[in-house]
């Protein structure tokens, strides 16, 4: 990803950085967004409330006045945040840092990324006009860092954790959030086996009732690989669409696309100043407005289960696709007012694994827990507790019987004098008798597959076995 940092008018300056990458766990995730970065003089400061075109375009004021996010975490799994922004005052806890790395809060390369997410997620403004103000401005953002900005100095070394995607999954699943947003990806070979830490940490998160959002990439004008996590079952993952609500020519076009959201000549905090702000492209955006409107829908009905999410989100969307779905768009364009609604009248429904491998009658979609979890079993009445209780009852008595009876015959044969041993003939049947293959046990590859394959068998040396009696004929 390209940032070019351009100055207003009054600076006269122009410099340009270089494409922006991280390392994560084996796979290199990028940041899925384009920016331009914006100096704004202090008295101008509201600038950036001006340019937020999705506030209209999602009609978030309609939003706000039914939800706005008031006790819903949101995880934001990215570069970190700078909590000293003026947009995001009281809005976020930091949790761990699983990239590492030499640079600290404060330095280049340190939550650049991320502080842009969370204003987009949660920023309250500065009073009045003025100011980023986000989509859920109630809502509290747990930040985790996962990743590094392109210009960290040490962009290309290894990170802190070797899973941190799934180590900050699993934080955030055991600290409390109820969203959690990830505006990164990457298309690293066997990300798609689904037995990798990150596939296993997303499941984690669907068992707790954690509703995860990722970026479907932005790599439709570059070959369009499919992004994973975004790829994921059970994810809902995000293309981006520009003010006229036209598919972004970089948003990465694939059947795990769930929902389109505002993503072209987009503003964010930035993380250096609060006289600054970001212009931006991509579906990293995209996602942050998606997670922020999960959190409205989830302090408007916090029960409802992720798939009632992922549902609600699909079925209220506007300027649905021809056929109701497409791969640019998924089910078409997030309508949050719409799914305000929709989610107040609701009921919860607990998720269950067998409903939710099923996915979505349109079968686009991927969803859910491979595992199967048998429910409880009803309570027993008085009656049968009672017929229950006589047959464990004869049970025992048999059982104790049994084993009288076979103590009394082994102390008779006891008594008896031994018998003479003969060998026994050997007498196949039916003429033939085909030799048993040896057991086999499976050979694991000691390094993931690009794609899932069965395991491969090989024979285990077998010791020599005595020779019979007779040599058995081949079968027919």
């Amino acid at each position: 990803m390209t940032r070019r940092v351009l100055a207003q008018p009054h600076t006269g300056s122009v410099r340009t950085r270089s494409r922006r990458r991280f390392a994560a766990a084996a796979a290199v995730l990028g940041c899925l967004a384009t920016y331009t970065l914006a100096a704004a003089a202090p008295a101008r400061a509201d600038d950036i409330r001006d340019r937020e075109w999705p506030l209209a375009f999602l009609d978030a004021s309609a939003a706000n006045r039914i939800s706005t996010g008031s006790g819903v975490t949101v995880a934001l799994l990215d570069s970190g945040v700078m909590t000293s922004r003026a947009d995001l005052t009281g809005q976020v806890t930091t949790g761990p840092d699983y990239a590492g790395g030499s640079e600290h809060p404060g330095n280049t390369g340190w939550g650049e990324h991320g502080t842009c997410m969370a204003s987009i997620i949660a920023g309250h403004g500065r009073g009045g006009a003025n100011g980023m103000l986000g989509i859920a401005p109630a809502a509290h953002v747990l930040s985790v860092r996962v990743i590094r900005d392109d210009d960290a100095p040490d962009i290309n070394q290894p990170t802190k954790s070797s899973t941190p995607i799934s180590d900050g999954i699993r934080y955030a699943v055991d600290h409390g959030a109820q969203v959690i947003s990830m505006s990164l990806g990457g298309s690293d070979a066997g990300a798609d086996t689904d037995s990798t830490p990150e596939a296993d940490a997303i499941r984690y998160a669907l068992d707790h009732n954690v509703v995860v959002v990722a970026a479907a990439g932005n790599s439709a004008d570059k070959g369009n690989a499919i992004q994973f996590p975004g790829a994921e079952r059970g994810v809902i993952s995000v293309a981006a669409v520009d003010s006229a609500g036209r598919h972004a020519a970089f948003s990465t076009t694939s059947w795990d696309v769930s929902i389109a959201a505002p993503g072209v000549n987009l503003p964010c905090d930035a993380a250096a100043s609060d006289d600054e702000y970001l212009l931006g492209d991509g579906t990293s955006q995209a996602t942050a407005y998606v997670a922020g409107i999960v959190a409205l829908l989830k302090a408007e009905n916090h029960a409802l289960s992720p798939a009632q999410i992922r549902d609600i989100l699909e079925s209220t969307a506007r300027d649905k696709p021809a056929g109701g779905r497409d791969d640019q768009l998924g089910f078409g364009i997030v309508d949050p007012v719409a799914a305000l609604k929709a989610a107040g009248a609701t009921k919860a429904v607990a998720e269950t694994p067998a409903g939710a491998n099923a996915g979505p009658a349109s079968g686009h979609f991927g969803y859910g827990q491979t595992a199967v979890v048998s429910e409880s079993a009803p309570a027993f009445g008085a009656l049968p507790r009672a017929i229950v209780g006589g047959i464990v009852l004869l049970a025992a008595a048999g059982a104790i019987a049994f084993v009288m009876l076979r103590r009394a015959r082994r102390e008779a044969l006891a008594s008896l004098p031994p018998a003479p041993f003969y060998p026994q003939p050997y007498v196949p049947q039916y003429g033939t008798t085909p030799a048993a293959p040896p057991p086999t046990q499976p050979q694991y590859p000691t390094q993931q597959p690009s794609q899932q394959q069965l395991p491969q068998q090989q024979s285990p040396q077998q010791p020599p076995a005595d020779p019979p009696l007779a040599p058995p004929t081949p079968p027919n």
